[in-house]
């Protein structure tokens, strides 16, 4: 996340709570990032110097107006004008996030050897909730190149509860 993607989330949260709207904000965010995935190449038309700003603010009102807020597309459309398209997805990210701090949540990336069953990643939520003090999200992912085990990022910490790591501190225990 950058600095720039922060300020303008940061802008488009606190309008989205004046207006009492970051519901409708989030979904609206949801249909942005839909677009952007349908048609790859348009992040990079609005990031394109090659065209013109006017033209390139004119290709992003087509593609959002009237389905999603006024503000959000202005605030849009002020990010292709300073040069700052790119910033579009971060910017997204970074609302999501002040959105989840603001409700006391938070998100887990989990990966694992196997696909953890409901019961286990609903164990795992529960020790993290505990843990950190707010409610977690999690998105389980399976990478086999584990051999076992959980390893977890969260708060800007990784919490590798893995079979390689675990063999590695026996490991050094022996080693000292």
């Amino acid at each position: 996340m950058t600095h720039t993607s922060r300020e303008y989330a940061e802008a488009l949260y606190a309008l989205s709570e004046e207006e009492g709207r970051t519901e409708e904000y989030l979904s609206a965010l949801s249909l942005t990032e839909e677009t952007l995935a349908e048609n790859p190449g348009f992040l990079m038309l609005l990031a394109s110097p090659a065209i013109s700003r006017e033209e390139r603010m004119n290709a992003l009102e087509a593609a959002l107006r009237d389905r999603i807020p006024l503000s959000m597309l202005t605030l849009m459309k002020l990010m292709v004008f300073r040069g700052h398209a790119r910033e579009l997805p971060r910017m997204m990210a970074a609302f999501r996030d002040q959105v989840r701090e603001h409700r006391g949540e938070s998100n887990a990336e989990v990966w694992s050897a196997v696909p953890l069953t409901d019961k286990e990643q609903q164990a795992l939520r529960d020790k993290l909730e505990k843990r950190f003090g707010k409610k977690m999200i999690l998105k389980c992912q399976v990478d086999p190149s584990l051999l076992g085990g959980v390893r977890v990022e969260t708060e800007g910490r990784v919490l590798d509860g893995t079979l390689r790591t675990r063999l590695q501190e026996i490991k050094e225990v022996m080693d000292a």
